[in-house]
């Protein structure tokens, strides 16, 4: 029987505003407001959005003794690895954490040893000027804390992750490593002695994928060919264990297929095959016949992504169901047992919610559930024997989806008749018309999902309603959406976020004069498209992280081969950099002085040539901020504060 208390942690402090965002102004932040949270149209503290997950990393060992997690105790501190006993959770766990790095991830190698993921800021010299960067750091660590002993200490790399976890063999990891010439090595890490044994030597680029027992048996080799450049996909023949090429992925074709993992028996392939459709779907491939099989999953409104397999050693790699994404993502189990599980879990938890196995032990007695939607970060629970749901806590206990605003799957029509998909969040109080935010996601070739967004929900509790247009070029959607944002950046692009203003004022759900564009990666670019296009629909743009000229875009993709045939082609179109003179509507820019994806000589350029052209425009550099996520908690203090007092106060005569 499995024994459960309720998790109790202190906070203090009290939430501020501030313009050059540094960890003293975390130190003001609390969540001490639980007597304030009544009302569902109230407007949720700061605080509440930015710190660090209360809890996250779940993972159970693969006996279900042990259950690990990165929790907060403070919220000034922090993630501390933390280690409960499963059959009696009442027992105080054990709390640890790497001492030179921030834990970003745990998870078990076996039943006694840890794997953590840590970054740390990191300065350094490139082509001769200083560079503000940072890095991760891989340890491996009893499950008592004793000793963190770092993978690899000393050595150069670009990144350092598990390859395979061996489940068969219990004493033993296999792990990747990428140096500085982008070649990947595996080694073999005996977790008796610590030694790594080097198991196969790559090249750079090479990648690699293993069967069910770690073993490599397939490869996929970048090759230069003029204009054909392509990826190479060999395989160990089954029989004789000689390497035989099997097919082409040609860059500028953007089609083919694509290996996502082994049959248990290791003579046939599972791929993404997207040749000539719409979606991809997920098929067979036979090794010794060279023959593709039927669709098993995917096509129709459904992009196959994955396949799910089985970790436990007697069905490890046996293929169990498969991942796809429509408007939202889809776990699809073939396999009985899960099948029946699945059902039980969703009569249990909310409709509205996916609930996804994030880790198990090997019997399936005990399974990490993840619950989240549009209106839950996450909220993790224990299935024990397949019949006991045991509450483990909630990311952001402070944001209930009780006071959390729906979210929707929509479509409207661009200008040229090409249908647009899109997500939109309405506020939970208050009348129509609303003032409005469309929001860009980054990429372009990417997507939104109809799941937690923390910036929509954010703005949709001050009041704004959101739209999240899947613009031509967004991936996820269909080839033809996908292909007809080719060469369109600040072009056709552009007007698919304009048509979705249109189309808000049309449905009568936002006020055409309180609208406002904000977006980051390239949804900053789409911002900053907004702010110099003639005649906006737009009162004010928020451009976070954006690429000011596409140019330097150009460049970057231009450098590596295969991009230079895939992507690269496909950028051109209006660089917001050129037209500044034409800017009608204010501008705000925001940009992170560690990013190294966008570099931020990008938004400088960008905001001295508006400044010299007498535009209206406000920029804030961000302390210490990189590009992608995981943040911290001051960056999303920074971002989230001054986007709001933008809106409030600088959007356009008047604010929004």
């Amino acid at each position: 029987m499995v024994k459960t208390v309720g998790a109790h942690l202190l906070w203090a402090g009290n939430a501020r505003h501030a313009h050059r965002i540094t960890w003293q102004a975390i130190a003001c932040c609390t969540l001490c407001f639980w007597c304030a949270s009544g009302l569902a149209a109230e407007k949720i503290p700061l605080a509440a959005w930015i710190h660090d997950p209360l809890i996250s990393s779940v993972e159970v060992t693969p006996d279900g003794d042990q259950l690990v997690a990165l929790t907060l105790s403070g919220i000034n501190e922090p993630p501390e690895i933390t280690v409960w006993q499963t059959n009696d959770l009442s027992i105080p766990p054990r709390r640890f954490k790497p001492v030179d790095v921030k834990a970003l991830a745990v998870s078990w190698l076996n039943d006694k040893y840890l794997l953590v993921v840590g970054r740390q800021k990191f300065d350094i010299r490139v082509g001769g000027r200083p560079t503000r960067w940072f890095r991760d750091k891989v340890y491996i660590v009893d499950d008592r804390g004793k000793r963190f002993r770092e993978l690899f200490e000393g050595r150069d790399a670009l990144s350092i992750s598990l390859f395979n976890r061996l489940p068969q063999h219990k004493d033993k990891v296999l792990v990747s490593l990428t140096n500085l010439e982008f070649a990947e090595d595996i080694y073999e890490v005996n977790l008796k002695n610590f030694v790594a044994r080097r198991v196969y030597r790559g090249a750079a680029g090479d990648a690699f994928f293993a069967d069910r027992h770690g073993e490599i048996r397939g490869k996929a080799r970048l090759e230069r060919a003029g204009k054909d450049t392509h990826i190479r996909y060999s395989y160990k023949n089954p029989s004789s264990g000689k390497w035989e090429e099997h097919y082409r992925l040609y860059a500028k074709e953007r089609e083919g297929l694509t290996p996502i993992g082994f049959r248990r028996e290791g003579r046939e392939v599972y791929v993404l095959d997207n040749v000539q459709r719409e979606r991809s779907v997920i098929r067979t491939y036979n090794l010794a016949t060279r023959q593709l099989g039927d669709p098993l999953y995917g096509g129709g409104d459904v992009e196959a992504l994955d396949v799910l397999t089985a970790s436990d050693p007697e069905n490890v790699g046996e293929v169990v169901g498969f991942l796809g994404i429509s408007h939202k993502l889809e776990r699809k189990y073939t396999e009985a047992k899960r099948i029946a599980l699945q059902e039980r879990l969703a009569k249990a938890l909310p409709a509205d919610q996916q609930h996804d196995w994030i880790s198990m032990s090997d019997d399936l007695t005990i399974i990490v559930v993840e619950s989240s939607g549009p209106k839950e970060a996450g909220a993790y629970y224990l299935l024990v024997n397949g019949k006991d749901l045991i509450s483990l806590g909630r990311k952001y206990p402070l944001l209930t989806p009780d006071k959390m605003s729906d979210m929707r799957f929509v479509t409207y029509q661009a200008r040229d008749g090409l249908e647009i998909p899109a997500y939109l969040t309405i506020p939970s109080s208050g009348e129509r018309p609303f003032p409005a935010v469309v929001m860009p996601h980054g990429g372009p070739w990417a997507r939104d999902i109809l799941g937690w967004d923390l910036w929509a929900q954010f703005l949709a509790n001050r009041g704004y309603a959101v739209l999240q247009p899947q613009y031509r070029g967004s991936e996820g959607f269909g080839q033809k959406l996908w292909r007809a944002g080719d060469n369109e950046w600040g072009q056709k692009m552009q007007d698919d976020k304009d048509d979705g203003v249109a189309w808000l004022v049309d449905q009568g759900i936002a006020d055409e004069a309180r609208v406002a564009i904000y977006g980051y990666s390239y949804g900053g670019f789409a911002a900053m498209a907004a702010s110099v296009r003639r005649n906006s629909p737009f009162q004010c743009a928020v451009s976070g992280a954006g690429l000011a000229e596409l140019r330097s875009f150009d460049k970057v993709t231009f450098e590596n081969p295969f991009t230079r045939e895939y992507q690269n082609p496909t950028i051109s179109g209006m660089s917001p950099l050129d037209h500044v003179d034409d800017a009608e509507i204010p501008i705000f820019v925001m940009h992170g002085d560690r990013d190294q994806r966008v570099p931020i000589e990008q938004s400088r350029k960008f905001v001295r040539a508006m400044r010299r052209a007498g535009k209206d425009v406000k920029y804030l550099e961000i302390v210490d901020l990189w590009h992608s996520l995981p943040w911290w908690p001051q960056h999303h203090l920074a971002v989230l504060s001054s986007l709001e007092d933008y809106l409030v106060n600088d959007c356009g005569p008047g604010g929004l």
